[in-house]
């Protein structure tokens, strides 16, 4: 029959287990701390909050991610969605990706584009 003091220490021994004393109690008992000692912890942790945020590398990491976006979102607006206001020099790559997208969604095929701005502005012909 195993004591209860002998599971104990295993638990003890165990580093997974075992429980590791804080120094001080936290949150820490405001109704216990004097004025002082409430302001000069105010003081400290604000302090560190704002070095925290203020943090070069939040920047430089906040940056970094920016010029990916740009860098890959931007040039695939321009090919993709944006209207040029001459012969679209990306035609061929906007149809081949939007019969892709269509064929994927289930949907017919679409008509080919007009390849020039003229082709584009110009009236409908009317059939009799």
């Amino acid at each position: 029959m195993a004591d209860s003091h002998s599971s104990s220490t295993a638990a003890e021994s165990s580093p997974i287990l075992r429980e590791v004393r804080a120094k001080r109690p936290w949150p820490p008992d405001f109704s216990k701390m004097s004025e002082l000692d409430r302001y000069r912890l105010e003081r400290k942790y604000k302090r560190r909050a704002r070095h925290k945020g203020g943090h070069p590398a939040t920047w430089m990491k906040f940056t970094g991610i920016l010029q990916i976006l740009t860098i890959t979102v931007l040039p695939a607006y321009m090919i993709l969605f944006m209207e040029w206001p001459m012969a679209h020099p990306f035609e061929p790559v906007r149809a081949w990706m939007w019969d892709k997208v269509d064929y994927f969604r289930g949907s017919p095929a679409r008509p080919k584009a007009p390849t020039t701005n003229e082709n584009r502005n110009a009236p409908a012909k009317e059939s009799r």
